[in-house]
């Protein structure tokens, strides 16, 4: 789901500052979502609303005019109906713009505060999840967002089956468990105790209340309004901020939504202008010149050279964002002896020391250890090319091999770590040709429906969960249903037998023991036993802003995102 390339995802040092293409997680399977989060632009026509001047879009900030924060990304949201968007670029306003029932509190990964939820209860075996609405709360139109519009909005979301919904349907799968009997309270009944509902409805992909009637009013053959909602939200958030002005690939504005329940202070800034502007150097000179407030994606040596600038503050945070080149189960990877062959012949302190430059570590498998369900015993691999010779040659992989890796343009840091490892595997006399496939090909390529066997033998992506749940970034990557275009990102085939029912088993696991251990067990067989791919980075978040900037809170599990509500110039 989100993804790109900034560098957002990291651990607990602080990671690089990679390329735009470099987050790799949330991009909308097979859709523009891909697109807009490198920096492409998305034909679709622009939102009608109140135009500033050109003078102002051009620098977004005036002098004397201290309520217009300035954002400058290197790609474009592509998608803003909050049931569809999955990539973080578009996440981004629909975090301002539409609001959940529970949000993460700050930086803590399993504290929450309510948004449009004044409190909320489990019954005892937390079955059964009730939540009271605050009172007075409206939708950007005018319209009460009472509990009947909570429950139509879950429906809606549960129905489409958009985006991050296989996520969500783990514990709504039908409509009918979620109720409005009167209108300040919601009921979702679960069926089973789900002790991990409370993280789930604190995501920040797909668990947004929207108006459905004027969705609806948009419909067009029965879409529910979701290719209007791509490119508008008019009347349809309750959030602080509205959307004004969207120009795919350009600009978006938002305006302070003056009826917000959060008081009239709130949000601080009256307007959020953020640019597109894909080039790294520019960026960053429009941040050192003070025409932009805050940036991202940029390199590790320009975010070195901004920690200088006593008018520029660097702020770094750990992230569950795992980078990997992952294997396909084909060909002369598909046994288990030849992918632990390809993972002890990668070069990780090269990569890690010399590439990522500090702004990276390196990941003990597909799931971070901020993640609820982290296997702590679960071992990092090192190099070890004897070793790998010996695993290749029990595979029957032999001298004279080659192998094809594929990325897709933008992301630098995978490229530099791929002819790194091309060194390592010429070394025991395997060739790794590298192949860069436009950015919309490759997401096709990945989320397609094109055979194991026709696949490059590796494919760099990234990846981070819905939610904080380490099943939810597990299943999606190693389920073995998980291939395709079905909403998941195994993107090679992978199917191992007994990790897929530790995975089923952690699914249906209904106490905090059975969970933390079948899902501890199933990390171990991915990445060490029988592993799809080769884990090698795992990057921070790292944000540019002025110093006079606050407020900007960086969670591990919202990756690449944060609430601009909180955010305020001091």
């Amino acid at each position: 789901m989100g993804h790109d390339p900034e560098r957002v995802g990291r651990d607990a040092n602080e990671t690089p500052a990679v390329p735009a293409a470099a987050l790799t997680r949330r991009r909308l399977v097979g859709g523009a979502a891909a697109l807009g989060a490198a920096g492409l632009v998305v034909p679709r026509g622009a939102v009608a609303a109140p135009v500033p001047s050109e003078r102002t879009v051009g620098t977004g900030r005036q002098q004397g005019e201290p309520t217009t924060l300035t954002i400058a990304f290197n790609g474009s949201a592509s998608d803003l109906d909050p049931h569809l968007a999955n990539d973080y670029r578009s996440v981004f306003p629909v975090m301002a713009i539409y609001e959940g029932l529970l949000a993460l509190k700050g930086e803590k990964t399993d504290e929450y505060v309510g948004r449009l939820a004044e409190s909320w209860e489990a019954n005892d075996d937390q079955s059964v999840w009730t939540f009271t609405l605050r009172d007075g709360v409206t939708f950007h139109d005018g319209t009460p967002c009472d509990a009947e519009a909570v429950r139509r909005s879950f429906e809606r979301y549960v129905t489409v089956g958009f985006g991050s919904g296989q996520d969500w349907t783990r514990f709504v799968p039908d409509p009918s468990a979620i109720t409005a009997p009167d209108p300040k309270t919601v009921v979702f009944d679960l069926g089973r105790p789900q002790p991990l509902f409370e993280a789930a409805i604190a995501a920040s992909y797909g668990v947004y209340v929207v108006n459905v009637p004027v969705m609806e009013e948009h419909a067009v053959d029965d879409d529910g309004g979701r290719s209007w909602a791509q490119t508008n939200a008019a009347g349809t958030g309750t959030g602080p901020y509205k959307l004004a002005r969207f120009e795919p690939g350009e600009v978006m504005i938002l305006e302070k939504n003056e009826a917000w329940w959060g008081g009239p202070d709130e949000p601080f800034f009256d307007r959020v202008v953020i640019r597109v502007v894909p080039e790294n150097a520019t960026r960053r000179q429009l941040l050192e010149a003070g025409e932009v407030d805050i940036t991202d994606a940029l390199s590790a040596d320009d975010w070195d050279a901004l920690k200088e600038n006593p008018a520029i503050a660097v702020q770094s945070a750990p992230s569950t964002n795992v980078q990997y080149f992952y294997l396909t189960v084909a060909g002369p990877l598909a046994s288990a002896e030849a992918r632990q062959a390809m993972v002890l012949a990668f070069p990780y302190r090269e990569v890690v020391d010399g590439v990522l430059q500090g702004y990276a570590t390196q990941p003990a498998g597909f799931v971070a250890p901020a993640l609820h369900g982290f296997n702590p015993e679960t071992i990092k691999p090192t190099t070890d090319l004897d070793r790998a010779r010996e695993l290749f040659a029990a595979a029957g992989v032999g001298e004279g091999t080659t192998l094809e890796l594929a990325l897709e343009p933008g992301t630098e840091h995978a490229k530099l770590a791929a002819q790194l490892f091309q060194a390592n595997l010429a070394e025991l006399g395997i060739a790794l040709t590298i192949t860069e496939i436009e950015t919309s090909s490759y997401v096709g390529l990945l989320y397609g429906d094109t055979p194991v066997e026709e696949r490059p033998n590796l494919m760099y992506w990234g990846w981070w969960p819905a939610y904080n749940d380490a099943w939810s970034q597990l299943n999606a990557l190693a389920g073995c249903e998980m291939t395709g275009a079905v909403g998941g990102a195994n993107l090679g085939g992978y199917c191992n037998e007994g990790a897929q029912e530790l995975l089923d088993a952690a699914f249906a696991a209904t106490d905090e023991v059975t969970y933390m251990e079948a899902i501890g067990e199933a990390q171990q067989i991915v990445a060490r036993d029988d592993p799809p791919a080769i884990f090698f980075s795992q990057p921070n978040t790292t944000v540019g802003h002025r110093t006079g900037i606050a407020g900007i809170e960086l969670n591990p599990i919202n990756v690449g995102t944060y609430y601009l509500h909180t955010v305020r110039r001091e």
